[in-house]
């Protein structure tokens, strides 16, 4: 069996060959039409294109491979943004120049195009056939007339065989480019078609190398966004880049940042103008309002990588020196009682930003001990708040939930071919999504020492392979681990107690591996909580109430300190055994369910103000609640009267009566009766004002032309 199918795959070769041979004779009366329809000369567009800096030594490399007899053919292998196009159009500048050997003189560059070229290439045969027609094109122009250069070459493996002919004649020269991974994954298995190229490693350029690239590229950014880029811009483009943007390399990461400076900075400039100036003397204005905005400088910079990593970063300055002064005190003000804890971390936090830690260690690695809830956690949290400006950049991992061998793939995802591969870790894909963060390792002693030799190398070499063979940089972390060990020794003893904390010391070390021991920057003993400060801590518990509250509702919560030392008084008893927990729970039964009882009940409204006080046996709280006034505005009808509705619908039409004969002596004498005058006697006619002035004369009804008719016809009108 095993011989039938190896005569089949070799039948199946001579006939792929076989036919191969039949296209290449087919296209070899072509005129070129598959190079124009699949190719970019990029010979002709090296004048218009952006000079290449620092990769002398591979762009002549290269020449010297393309110059040689037979194997006259390179594949850059580098990592993705590390500059290999970049070699290539350097190559075509070169070939335009003439700065070649004399058997390269008048050679073209020819870049194919990969996607158009595998389009609609479903059926077998049909790549077969353009790749054909493309080495007969380059062939027929002439030897070492046409180079073709075929990026992600690795996409062209599965037609390497109408290659492989041309190739190792020596008739047709190739550049090809990939990355290290593509390049073991799918070149260098077809050994025939590897040992055609030479292999040319493209190594990523260094931080001075990517400042003269970036000062050679200034002026056709400058022409292009119309901008100034201050040299101080391109520092800390390099500096930052280095320092935040990870998974990807120089000079792509510091070319991209500057490119987007500027055209974030031309959009800002035309917005403002577009807003600020109107008019027929807009372009004049204008004009003028651009001189004043028209240089880009580090704070760009700065800005461009804040959306990029999400975390608020500032250039070294007076800024940020300030705000990392300030930092112990702000962490004081959630983190009560932990002066020392707090002024642990502040300074490991210091040291790496200011450039003297080591850059290949996380940038802090700490144990916490202490008994539950006296502000491990809380201080970590903090930690994450203010340096990253949000608490989300706080990644917690429970090592009580990885207590056995197989939870390591858990962490860092599982191997090629088991489930949940395509996932990757629950610690690995959190710091590749947020590198700038603080990782919480949390009860520390409950996980194996299979889990913990992961953390071993995190804390030594600051980095992590997942799952999926990718590298995960922890160096821009803060590892912060958490152990409850030796906790009872702190129960009961003063929270300055030297002894006690020797002994949970020691009791961390009979325990822990001395190698995790070893790489820990510091072990921190958290105080047990005191009297003033149990009073700090209901403070803060009381003031997020407040805040919920106003968020929420806009209801306004006022506790006084006699209420404040009713609870503290509740909870005193449980505090030295499960610190600063029973105080939560304590606000949450006397205080969070009374109010919320209250709404449900309608006692509480939106927008009313919550006073607590303590009782005169201060033993419970009493609860006052002032209401706002409510003022009742009069409800105006602002309608037309096209939006109002018809009169007849609102107002019953008035029934006619039958109109009585009186004289007018009557009707006069009826008007001029008030009713001021109406116990007065009547006046005479003598003594009244004329009639012409306040009644109008009454006038006779005209007849209708129907009561003519019937008087013309001899009929009697019974109005008259």
């Amino acid at each position: 069996m095993a011989a039938s199918l190896l005569r089949l795959r070799n039948f199946a070769r001579l006939e792929r060959r076989d036919l191969a041979r039949r296209w290449l004779s087919k296209a070899s009366k072509s005129t070129g039409s598959w190079l124009n329809k699949y190719g970019r000369d990029l010979t002709k567009e090296a004048a218009h294109g952006d000079p290449v800096v620092g990769r002398d030594e591979e762009i002549s490399r290269v020449v010297s491979i393309l110059s040689r007899k037979s194997k006259n053919s390179a594949v850059l292998v580098g990592e993705a943004g590390v500059g290999k196009t970049a070699i290539a159009e350097g190559l075509a500048q070169r070939l335009a120049a003439g700065e070649v050997p004399g058997f390269l003189a008048g050679a073209r560059l020819v870049e194919l195009n990969v996607g158009k070229l595998l389009a609609g290439t479903d059926s077998w045969g049909v790549l077969e056939e353009r790749v054909a027609g493309l080495v007969a094109d380059a062939e027929a122009a002439g030897p070492g007339k046409v180079v073709l250069f075929v990026d992600e070459i690795h996409m062209l493996v599965d037609a390497s065989d109408m290659l492989k002919p041309a190739l190792g004649r020596g008739r047709l020269r190739c550049l090809g480019a990939t990355t290290h991974d593509e390049y073991q994954q799918f070149f260098a298995p077809d050994k025939a078609f590897a040992r055609r190229f030479q292999k040319v490693h493209v190594p990523e350029p260094s931080e001075d190398a990517t400042a003269v690239i970036l000062r050679r590229l200034k002026p056709s950014y400058e022409e292009h966004h119309g901008l100034h880029i201050q040299d101080e811009a391109l520092v800390a483009a390099i500096k930052l880049a280095a320092r935040s943007v990870t998974g990807r390399y120089f000079p792509d990461k510091a070319i991209d940042l500057v490119d987007e400076a500027c055209s974030t900075a031309r959009l800002q400039l035309d917005l403002r103008a577009s807003h600020q100036l109107g008019g027929d003397d807009r372009s004049s204005s204008k004009t003028t309002l651009q001189d004043d905005h028209t240089v880009v400088g580090p704070d760009d910079i700065a800005e461009v990588v804040a959306k990029w990593t999400g975390i608020p970063v500032t250039r070294p300055g007076q800024d940020e020196r300030e705000r990392l002064a300030g930092l112990p005190e702000r962490l004081q003000q959630r983190v009560v009682g932990q002066d020392e804890a707090v002024g642990a971390v502040a300074d490991a936090v210091v040291r790496s930003r200011s450039g003297l830690g080591n850059p290949k260690q996380p940038s802090g690695s700490f144990l916490f001990l202490g008994a539950t809830g006296v502000g491990k956690t809380e201080l970590a949290k903090a930690l994450a708040e203010e340096l990253f400006g949000d608490e989300k950049h706080l990644v917690r991992i429970d090592m009580s939930e990885y207590v056995g061998d197989w939870s390591v793939s858990r962490l860092i995802g599982a191997p090629p071919g088991y489930i949940g591969y395509e996932k990757g870790g629950e610690l690995t894909e959190q710091v590749m999504q947020r590198p700038y963060s603080v990782v919480l390792v949390d009860e520390v002693e409950k996980g194996s020492d299979t889990v913990m030799n992961l953390f071993l190398q995190i804390l030594d070499d600051g980095r992590l392979t997942d799952g999926k063979g990718r590298t995960v940089d922890f160096t821009n972390t803060i590892i912060i681990m958490t152990s409850n060990l030796g906790a009872h020794h702190l129960v009961g003893c003063p929270p300055d107690a030297a002894d006690a904390r020797q002994r949970v010391i020691a009791d961390v070390r009979s325990r822990l591996r001395p190698e995790l021991i070893n790489r820990l920057d510091e072990m921190v003993v958290f105080r047990p909580l005191s009297g003033d400060t149990l009073r700090e801590v209901v403070k803060l518990q009381v003031a997020d109430i407040a805040a919920r509250l106003a968020d929420g509702r806009g209801i306004g919560l006022d506790v006084t300190d006699e209420a404040a030392d009713v609870v503290q008084s509740m909870s005193s008893d449980q505090v030295a055994m499960y610190g600063a927990r029973p105080i939560k729970r304590c606000l949450q039964n006397m205080v969070m369910t009374r109010i919320s009882r209250m709404m449900v009940q309608g006692e509480v409204d939106d927008g009313c103000n919550i006073s607590i006080d303590a009782a005169d046996d201060l033993d419970e709280l009493v609860f006052n609640v002032n209401k706002p006034e409510k003022i009742i505005e009069p409800v105006l009808d602002n309608k037309t009267d096209e939006e109002s509705p018809p009169l007849t619908n609102k107002v019953k039409p008035v029934p006619k009566r039958r109109e009585k004969k009186v004289k007018p002596e009557s009707v006069v004498h009826e008007c001029n009766i008030s009713v001021s005058d109406a116990n007065e006697p009547v006046k005479t006619d003598e003594e009244l004002p004329p009639l012409t002035n306040q009644v109008k004369p009454v006038q006779k009804k005209k007849k209708r032309k129907g009561s003519q008719a019937s008087l013309a016809g001899g009929v009697q009108d019974p109005c008259v």
